[in-house]
């Protein structure tokens, strides 16, 4: 049994005053199909919309799968499973209460079955961050069906597992964007809001457990590489090695994560080894840089970066320092780009000062798993990180994801 442990975290965003999201500027489910197929479904609108994932998810799989592992598809044996947790009706496969079920979704290995909680789990993935995250989730689970077929152990609850379901989730979310399903649409916004809770719903910090499903950084790296590259590319996928697995230190002081000396020194080699000459900025609170706004801004002349600290102080609140870091040092970044006489303007430029701020994040000595995912949490939310030297970023919090990871993986070369 893969169950995706969302309960404790629910309760956490619930609890940490997170609000429900806006509503989506237009509907995923194009139209529905019948959910008579699912066992113990009420018809409602939760498994109208989950009926219909799964429906396109096979179709997919349908096309594809006979392409990546040289045989047909087969449907799931087992079917699927709607489970009421507030009620009192038999447990699905793999469970022996209906509580085992509360706030998850999972694969049931032994009768190739699927289940999921359409009163805790899908009302909240729905409200909070919209119908496409229920489509991620259930590709997912229907991620470890594909590997059950072509002979991967499923009973490995390995995050290497769980970094490839979660790529052929980001595979099959490529093929609706692409406009190729039957039923779903996903714009770019909704994949934005499908992707925070691939970041919400990761293991809890330190995590050592026979479910881990891994970090943020884990999971964001392995959905996009599916997305990406698509379903073939998904058995190499890997946990990543950047953040060291040590405990996690308490939220530091807000000083302590806006030192800038290790940040102006990383760039300022940076431009040296590109030929140019380092004028570290002038670091202060006031006056603010003319036309910009937000928690950190760049002045180009004389070189200055303000830091408003009432704004860059709710971040380092409520998702830990390294969020406050990070904001910081994609300014720096911006101040690389000046110095080297690079574009500081557009598209190119948000790319590339993202980019910079995940080299810059991946290389910082003695870097948790909790501070990986807080840069890879504000990466995600804040426009702010890829804002130009105009103030403006036009990069979803996809595009930012996919500038950080190069950056974080590949180092400032490969920006």
């Amino acid at each position: 049994m893969r169950a995706i442990g969302l309960v404790a975290l629910v309760i956490l965003v619930i609890a940490g005053g997170c609000t429900a999201a806006p509503p989506e500027p237009a509907r995923v489910v194009d139209h529905t199909v019948d959910p008579a197929f699912v066992h113990g479904t009420d018809q409602g609108d939760a498994d109208r919309v989950a009926a219909t994932v799964v429906t396109d998810v096979q179709r997919f799989w349908a096309a594809q799968y006979p392409t990546v592992f040289g045989k047909p598809w087969r449907d799931l044996d087992g079917g699927f499973f709607s489970v009421d947790t507030n009620g009192t009706g038999a447990p699905p496969p793999c469970a022996t209460d209906v509580k085992d079920i509360e706030g998850n979704a999972y694969y049931c290995a032994t009768v190739d079955a699927i289940a999921w909680d359409r009163a805790a789990l899908l009302p909240v993935l729905r409200e909070h961050y919209g119908d496409a995250s229920v489509v991620v989730v259930l590709a997912h689970e229907i991620g470890h069906a594909v590997q059950q077929r072509a002979g991967m152990d499923v009973d490995d609850a390995s995050v290497r597992l769980e970094a490839m379901a979660d790529c052929y989730s980001g595979s099959f979310v490529r093929w609706v964007v692409d406009g190729h399903a039957e039923h779903l649409r996903i714009d770019p916004e909704q994949l934005d809001r499908a992707m925070r809770a691939i970041v919400v719903f990761r293991d809890p910090v330190n995590t050592s457990t026979t479910a881990a499903h891994g970090t943020a950084f884990d999971r964001v790296s392995a959905f996009q590489s599916g997305f990406r590259d698509g379903a073939q590319r998904c058995a190499d996928v890997t946990e990543t090695s950047l953040a060291a697995p040590v405990p996690d230190d308490a939220n530091k002081p807000l000083d302590e994560a806006l030192r800038t000396d290790r940040i102006s020194g990383y760039f300022g080699d940076l431009v040296a080894q590109r030929g140019g000459r380092w004028t570290a900025p002038d670091v202060r609170s006031t006056p603010a840089c003319p036309g910009t706004t937000g928690p950190a801004t760049f002045c180009a002349q004389p070189p200055a970066i303000v830091i408003d600290r009432a704004a860059i102080t709710e971040p380092h609140r409520r998702i830990g320092d390294q969020a406050a870091t990070t904001l910081l040092a994609s300014r720096f970044a911006l101040a690389a780009l000046t110095e080297l006489g690079r574009p500081t303007t557009g598209a190119a430029a948000s790319t590339q000062i993202t980019c910079l701020t995940g080299a810059y994040t991946a290389m910082q000595p003695g870097l948790s798993q909790g501070d990986l995912d807080e840069a890879v949490t504000i990466v995600l939310e804040s426009d702010d990180v890829a804002r130009d030297a105009q103030g403006t970023n036009t990069l979803t919090g996809f595009a930012r994801l996919e500038a950080f990871r190069t950056g974080a993986l590949g180092g400032a070369t490969a920006c």
